[in-house]
């Protein structure tokens, strides 16, 4: 009967950690970002790729900055720069790291991240 009791808590114990294990692996690894920029017509960059005009929504990785460029004929180029931080599944792996070792992976994973801002506007000025 102790044996029962003892494989039972084992399961238990082996079912936390799974389910305690790397969070950040399954959350999603692109999130949505919108750019609003001052001019209809601008055409606007994320990490040196051409996106669209005036307003944009695209989805990008969450572990990686952001480099964003608005430019129009007539007006100064202007970049931003959007950094990443920690995400809340991100804590919930570095808590569950500190108990069992088996959550500190999901520091590997893209979830473990999001950006800093998930939209920006941006005012161009005429040169």
């Amino acid at each position: 009967m102790r044996w029962v009791k003892t494989l039972i808590s084992v399961q238990l114990i082996f079912s936390l950690v799974v389910v305690q294990s790397g969070c950040s692996f399954l959350a999603p690894r692109r999130q949505s970002f919108s750019v609003i920029a001052s001019e209809e017509d601008a055409e606007i960059y994320i990490n040196g790729e051409f996106i669209g005009q005036g307003n944009v929504e695209t989805r990008v990785p969450r572990n990686k900055d952001v480099s964003v460029m608005v430019k129009k004929e007539g007006f100064r180029t202007t970049t931003r720069e959007i950094g990443t931080t920690i995400s809340s599944v991100g804590i919930c792996d570095m808590i569950g790291g500190y108990v069992f070792l088996l959550p500190l992976f999901g520091l590997l994973a893209p979830g473990f991240y999001h950006l800093d801002r998930d939209n920006i506007s941006i005012v161009i000025h005429e040169e």
